[in-house]
């Protein structure tokens, strides 16, 4: 899928993709892989991205065609990866997160992703997190990634 957007770069093994807008500003998208140590997790990779000359985010509608390209570029090297985004409450940004993945995710062909949203809430922390998973239906059965995950957080939370 080709759309208008800015040339990026692929550095390192994990990958890292970095552009830089019109702007000046140089944004970066990285995919890491997870060693959970649980065999239903092998392909998990978590999602990041943002600025990194710490400028204030100028409206550039390419930034997020640029993102969401360099995840269907992802999904075309990694197909088997089920891909993880955190967004919490921390910095306030979680609903700008949460709607470039839902944006990208309304693009791609619905019939071969599924997408996932999982609410959870450390109390003692009083941090809310959305958790966001998005994989090939080729690869994974909704529900029983949702079962695997429910498992791990229950294995999370009984570690505190």
């Amino acid at each position: 899928m080709k759309t208008n957007s800015y040339s990026y770069t692929k550095e390192g093994n994990d990958p890292l993709f970095t552009f830089l807008t019109k702007h000046g500003l140089e944004y970066y998208v990285s995919f890491k892989k997870m060693d959970l140590e649980n065999e239903n997790f092998n392909r998990l990779y978590a999602i990041d991205f943002g600025e990194l000359n710490n400028k204030k985010f100028i409206k550039d509608d390419l930034i997020e065609n640029t993102i969401i390209e360099i995840i269907f570029d992802f999904f075309t090297s990694y197909p088997d990866s089920l891909l993880h985004y955190v967004c919490d409450s921390l910095d306030n940004k979680q609903l700008f997160r949460s709607k470039l993945f839902d944006k990208w995710y309304s693009k791609s062909d619905n019939k071969e992703f599924s997408k996932l949203e999982i609410n959870y809430e450390i109390p003692e922390e009083e941090i809310h997190y959305k958790l966001e998973f998005i994989f090939k239906n080729e690869f994974y059965n909704i529900e029983i990634v949702k079962q695997h995950i429910k498992t791990q957080l229950d294995d999370f939370s009984s570690m505190k």
